[in-house]
């Protein structure tokens, strides 16, 4: 079975989920799976309890240095992490468990409008192979690595080379989801990452975008165990009747809440790729900013000229940088983002469009200077200016819901 048609499978059995194409697979760099030798000496109580502090200090040990929530946004090129970030996200959330796994929710981050996590899920035995939600028996092992190593280093050995070499003899996939309980609460898309520690614990990333989401969230974590048919060969299908279903509800709490927000509603005119700029709105939260563009079609030859590929991009007026890429100003910790219709739902035929996207933290000012430019041909428009002034809870939420304020 292909990779894409195992994840799309996958994603059918839970709820759909936007996978980032920007985030790496990550998962198990080694795994230990040899039984320990049995012990034919008596031990004496002392050396019995000296020999289990040893045991429980390393995996403390091993625990404390697998990668978090901030490793796992923080690694890419442009993405600014505040100094503090780490002060936000709560520890130690809850733990699931069944018959075969434990999974713990190590990390937890919520500001209102997006959910971050980290889960460890742990086999309970040392012939069970935990991987990834889209991983294949084919794929090659260096996409199970968090930090994939260097073209001399990479071990491309397929999956199942590694399992029949491991001693396995069971291998499942697992994924997660956090869904709002509430139905006013949207899940808008999320991005998925992971990772494996050499004591075969699977580290899984977990972010999820919510709109009208409260203060106060309440979800549904919920975590799927997927085996696949052993031994796991080129041939092997994943069997999804005989999948294991943990849930567990959590409550979210939004964290240092922030009313802080910055509104900019003049209208700018660029003629080059046939839109008006309607409107900016900067929402200042613990990890970073929210940035939401509003604009509207103003010429449809033109703009349609551009096939869909209308970005706008946030630059330092007085960068130096040769490249345009390097012009821009820091990202948050979310990445990427979205450009959709607000009046209709075929972009061909709707006139008013946002762009949502996110800023460092650092990156808080009076004036933006917004770029456009064609996203597929790489050319470069109109560099306008936008100045902000504080806004209102009101003026946030009026803007939200699409109305242009004069």
């Amino acid at each position: 079975m292909k990779r894409n048609d195992f994840a799309a499978h996958l994603h059918q059995s839970m709820e759909p989920v936007q996978l980032s194409p920007q985030l790496k697979r990550a998962t198990l760099d080694r795994i230990a799976g040899k039984e320990q030798p049995v012990m034919k000496k008596k031990l004496s109580v002392a050396l019995v309890l000296a020999l289990v502090l040893c045991l429980l200090m390393a995996a403390a040990v091993a625990a404390a240095h697998r990668a978090g929530l901030l490793d796992f946004v923080g690694r890419y090129a442009n993405i600014y992490v505040p100094e503090d970030a780490q002060t936000y996200v709560q520890t130690d959330v809850a733990t699931l468990e069944n018959e075969l796994v434990t999974a713990t929710v190590r990390e937890m981050y919520y500001d209102g409008k997006v959910a971050r996590m980290v889960v460890d899920v742990t086999p309970k035995a040392d012939n069970i192979l935990l991987l990834g939600e889209d991983m294949c028996p084919e794929d090659p092992w260096e996409n199970m690595k968090l930090h994939p190593g260097g073209e001399e280093n990479q071990d491309l050995r397929p999956v199942m080379q590694v399992y029949q070499e491991g001693g396995y003899e069971a291998a499942y996939a697992v994924s997660l989801g956090l869904w709002p309980v509430d139905e006013n609460t949207l899940s808008t898309g999320g991005v998925m990452d992971y990772y494996g520690n050499e004591d075969g614990t699977l580290t899984i990333y977990q972010q999820e975008e919510y709109k009208n989401a409260p203060e106060e969230l309440t979800a549904r974590l919920r975590l799927l165990v997927i085996p696949w048919e052993a031994p796991l060969t080129e041939g092997s299908e994943p069997l999804y009747e005989q999948r294991m279903d943990l849930n567990q509800l959590l409550t979210l709490t939004q964290t240092a809440a922030s009313t802080e927000a910055y509104l900019c509603t003049q209208p700018v005119e660029l003629p080059s790729v046939g839109v008006r700029i309607d409107g900016l709105l900067i929402e200042v939260k613990p990890q970073e900013l929210y940035a939401t563009l509003n604009f509207t079609v103003t010429d449809r030859a033109v703009y349609d000229a551009l096939d869909s590929g209308l970005w706008f991009e946030f630059i330092d007026p007085e960068s130096t940088a040769e490249s345009p890429y390097e012009q821009r100003l820091m990202e948050g910790l979310s990445g990427g983002g979205s450009i959709g219709p607000v009046d209709c739902d075929d972009p061909a035929y709707a006139v008013r469009f946002r762009q949502r996207e996110t800023l460092g933290r650092n990156e808080l000012h009076q004036v933006y200077t917004v770029r456009a430019f064609d996203a597929w041909e790489k050319q470069r428009y109109e560099t306008v200016t936008l100045v902000m002034q504080p806004a209102t809870l009101e003026e946030v939420e009026a803007f939200a819901e699409g109305n242009m304020l004069k």
